[in-house]
Order: structure tokens, then sequence, then C-alpha cells
């Protein structure tokens, strides 16, 4: 099966979002502010967030440049914040101290997984070389393993692959594609599933394979080999993939050891008590098997939901806390309760954060470099944050004359399109367009014709009804329209539609509104927000170059332009 979220909703992976990858402030110098610096991490950091979009004229190094200038106006505000004391303030703030758990446990990533999960240069050629082949497979996919040992003989004894897996999959597609995968490569699928795939010969079967999807039987139908770029080229790309696997595969190694650090551990009794008391979900509409169980909690007894189902150091998860949890799961990715790894994962992810929490602070890495780094840079942003509505904004309102000039400025923004409401009936062809608009001119109900005569299938229910619309959506439709009278007939008007192409329609009239301004009273809130911010940049600004002036700021433009890479900047300004 394709590595896809499914995987992380499914099993133990899903653990890893808790981990939120922090970014160290290191890198070379950009820029000199007092006693304070902008470096390349930053810089980096700040390019990300920033829309990609190329600007006509502005160059990758002129864009960076005015994102070091953003930056060094926040370095500003930084140590006038100081001056003011604002530190003292945050540091103060219990509230904005729970942040801590957060860097807490971007240290614990770093250290325990990211460190650790690196892909070395033989892993990355060994995969490279994998790359060269790509095979075409299918599969047939259940949910026990006697069910799939099952099958494998009836393919052995030469049942119809397809067929089999058209009346036997639990795979939602495998019905209508009797479950061919199409070609893929090495790294598309799940460890297991691909070892067992790639090792396969030419029409070949494999054993029943077990993933976090079930068990799998695979059919090989065909390998072939594939071009691949240089090693030097492709090397990016498959770091960075072999690093996520390894990552992924280094959380569910740690997560194992935590649940024996802190003794988690499964009540039996408990959990046959739940099996005692599960329904099998019901086919859909269609007729489709879903794959799961659900559990009443009404069939339980005040006593039973109290029961501890798991137990760990420091406290317990009960029969009735873990069942409203396993109903929450979409259906598609509840495990069989049978399935004692995959329950005792759902339940380890409703208190692994407080456990890792734990772990952190225990192992003392709120007094580690790494900490100390990213918590002076969250508390060194709160503080710009505080100093900018604080102490820069403070007071700063917003008068009748200033709102009445902001909206006098930029009517243009207000401006409503002019629009028309018509209902349509497109037709394939002009000749048959002629023919409904015959039909409609001689007294035909409209809307019952567009009903059984249009093409445009989204509004057929509706009657042929596009609602109301500008030029636009429908350009060629609109300006037949906007010259009609209400009620009045128009077509054949040909009209390209993305979905049927060349289309030709008949249409009528129901109603049109001229552009206009709106007025100050329709946005006015609006105006009153935009005017506010335009008001509040402008000062924030001024106070920020005023501020600068008391300052030593050095700018090292060769560091800014070792950032940019020449495919990137090939937009010069000219």
């Amino acid at each position: 099966m394709k590595k896809l979220g499914l995987a992380l909703l499914a099993g133990l992976l899903a653990l890893v979002t808790i981990f939120a990858c922090g970014s160290q402030k290191g890198g070379k110098v950009v820029a000199k502010v007092g006693s304070l610096t902008v470096t390349t991490d930053e810089l980096d950091q700040e390019w990300s967030a920033a829309s990609r979009m190329i600007i006509q004229g502005v160059s990758e190094l002129e864009r960076k440049k005015e994102i070091v200038n953003k930056l060094i106006g926040d370095k500003v505000v930084t140590l006038e914040a100081y001056k003011e004391g604002i530190n003292n303030e945050v540091e103060k703030d219990t509230t904005f101290a729970k942040q801590k758990e957060t860097l807490l446990l971007n240290v614990l990533y770093k250290t325990e997984i990211a460190d650790k999960a690196k892909a070395t240069e033989s892993e990355m050629k060994e995969e490279y070389e994998k790359q060269k082949e790509e095979i075409h497979a299918a599969h047939l996919l259940v949910e026990t393993k006697e069910q799939a040992d099952a099958i494998y003989q009836q393919l052995k004894n030469g049942t119809d692959f397809t067929q089999l897996a058209k009346e036997k999959s639990i795979d939602p597609s495998a019905k209508n594609n009797g479950g061919d995968l199409g070609f893929f490569r090495w790294g598309k699928m799940v460890p297991a599933f691909q070892d067992a795939a790639f090792a396969l010969k030419d029409g070949e079967i494999s054993r029943p394979v077990q993933t976090q999807y079930g068990w799998h039987v695979i059919k090989v139908i065909e390998k072939r080999k594939v071009e691949q770029p240089p090693y030097e080229q492709a090397k990016q790309l498959i770091q960075t993939r072999l690093d996520q696997s390894k990552r992924e595969q280094r959380v569910k190694e740690y997560f194992d050891q935590l649940k024996k650090r802190v003794g988690f551990k499964l009540n039996q009794k408990a959990l046959d008590l739940i099996l005692s008391k599960k329904e099998e979900i019901p086919p859909d509409s269609t007729g489709l098997k879903k794959t799961g169980e659900t559990v009443d909690l009404n069939k339980f007894n005040p006593e039973d939901l109290n029961l501890a189902l798991f137990t760990y150091q420091g406290g317990e998860i009960s029969i009735g806390t873990f069942v409203q949890q396993f109903n929450q799961m979409p259906q598609p990715y509840r495990p069989r309760l049978s399935d004692k790894d995959k329950i005792s994962e759902i339940a380890f992810q409703s208190l692994v954060r407080d456990l890792l929490v734990n772990v952190a602070k225990k192992d003392n890495l709120e007094k580690t470099k790494e900490f100390d780094t990213e918590w002076n840079s969250l508390k060194e942003k709160e503080m710009v944050k505080r100093m900018r509505s604080e102490v820069i904004l403070k007071g700063v309102g917003i008068s009748d004359a200033e709102i009445q000039s902001y909206y006098d400025r930029n009517k243009e923004r207000f401006t409503v399109q002019a629009q028309v409401k018509v209902r349509e009936i497109m037709l394939k062809t002009p000749e048959e367009a002629d023919a409904i608009l015959k039909q409609l001119k001689k007294g035909a109900d409209f809307t019952k014709l567009a009903s059984e005569k249009t093409i445009r299938e989204s509004v057929k229910g509706a009657g042929g009804d596009l609602g109301s619309f500008p030029r636009t959506r429908y350009p060629e439709i609109f300006d037949a329209a906007v010259g009609l009278k209400k009620g009045d007939l128009a077509g054949p008007i040909k009209n390209t539609d993305r979905q049927f192409g060349v289309g030709y329609s008949v249409i009528q009239l129901e109603d049109k509104t001229d552009e206009k301004i709106q007025s100050l009273d329709e946005v006015k809130d609006r105006i009153i927000q935009m005017a506010r911010r335009e008001k509040d940049n402008t000062i924030y600004n001024q106070w920020v170059e005023n501020a600068k002036a008391r300052y030593k700021v050095e700018i090292f433009d060769d560091v800014i332009q070792s950032t940019i890479t020449a495919k990137a900047d090939s937009t010069k300004k000219g």
C-alpha cells in the first residue's frame, strides 16, 4: 500500500505529529544590530514562510534583502523591549510559560529522533540503485492471516487473481480494478509490502504479507528498467525521503522503548469484556464492506466503564475512556479490537504527550543549549509583539476623518461587479440549441426543458439555474445576457466550458445588477479594520526607522548573496 497519511492515522506513526521540529537559530551572520545578530537560518525560515510566487522585475536577492531589513527591524524592537523591561513581563507570564513544553518536545525530537535517524552515503547510493527499476503489481487485501492463507492456496491452485480480488479484497478500489496498483518504484509503498513485492519475479505471487492495513497477497505483473538522473542530481531528494523514513522508524522504536520505560500494560480481562460487546460496522448504502468495529458504551455498567484497560506508572486508561476514543476514529481506519498491538497504539496516543514532557524534564533538557536557544527566540518574538501593541501603538485609534480618507483613496476596493442571473440550457450543437430556442419561444417550460436537455449536469436538478455571476465566470453568457431585458431569451451562444468543451447555450435572463461602488456605511466595519491596519503599520515602521539610528547596523551582502541559487534568481530587475 502507498505511503500516504493513512499509515499515520492507522498506527503508531500517528504519534510523530506530537513532535514539532524546532528551528535552531544558527548559520552565518547576515546582519548585526547592536548586540544582536540576524543569521542565515532566520533568513531561510522567513523565506520559506514567504510567498514563492515570482514577482515580475524583482529578483530573489532583492526580496531577501527586504526580508533581512524586516528582521533588522525586529532586532531593533527587541533591543528597545529589553530597555522597557518587557523581557521580565514575558518571563513572569505563566500562560506564555506553558509553551516551554512544546519547546522541550522540540529538543527531545532533535536529540532522540532527528540526530539518530540520518541517511548515510552508502544508504543513499543503495536507494539510488533501487530506483532504477519499477514494478507493475496487484494485491489482494484481507483482515486475517487465515483468510490470506486460504486465498494464497486458491491462487496456487489456479484461481484467477483479478476475479478473486474483486470478490474478496477489502481494498475499496479492488471491486473496480481487481487490485491493480499500476507501476511504482521503490519507496512508494510501506516497507513490508515493498520488500515482498520487489523480491518477486514477473508473474510470481507472494505468500501473505502483513502491514498496518491488513494481510496482503501480492502478484507482480511486470518489472521494467527506468531512466535515472545522475546520482548527484538525485541525491538531495533521496536523502529527504530516506531521512523521513528513518525518522518514522526511529519514532516507532522510541515509543516502544517508552512503553517499556513506563510499564505500559494491557489488562486482558478488560479487553475480553470489550470484545464481548463489540459490533461489526454494517455495510454502507452501496453494499461495500466496512473494515472495523464499534462498541456501544450503553452496554456497559458504570463499574465496567471504570475498569482499567491499560495501566502505566502514574495512571491508567479506563474502558470508558478508551471506547470513547476508539469510536471517534474514522471507520475505515479502525483496527480490529482483537489486534492487541494496534489497540495498544491507539490507547498510548492519548497520554504520550504528557509522558514525553515528563521524560524531557527528567532528562534535564531544559538546561541544554538547544532549549535555551529556542526559548530565547520564542521569548524575543513575544517581546516584539508586546512592544508593538503596548508601547509603540499604545493609545493609537482611528478617527472618522481617517476612515473617510481611507475610503476616498481606495474606492476601487469596494466596487461590486455587475452581475446577471440566468437560466441556461447547454447543448452540444448549434442546431440543437436552435431547436430548443424555437420550443421556448412557442411557450415551452424553460425549467422542464433544462432538466431534460442541458448537458451541464451540475444545474440539471435546478432547472438550468446558473445563479447570479459576474463576467469572469461565464464571459460569453454574460455578454449575451447583459443586453437583455428580464424574461428575454437568447441563443445559441457559443461558449467554452472546462468540463464539456465547446457548447451552445440558450439562456433566459432573470435579473441583472449594474456595477456599483458600495457606500461607506455598507463597508464601514471593513474600512475601520483596513484603515487602522494601514495607520498602525505606518506608525510602527516610522518608529522602527527612527530607532535604528540609535544602533550600529551592519549588513553583509555577500552572505545574503550566498543564499541565492542561480536558477531561483533568474528574474532580474529591468
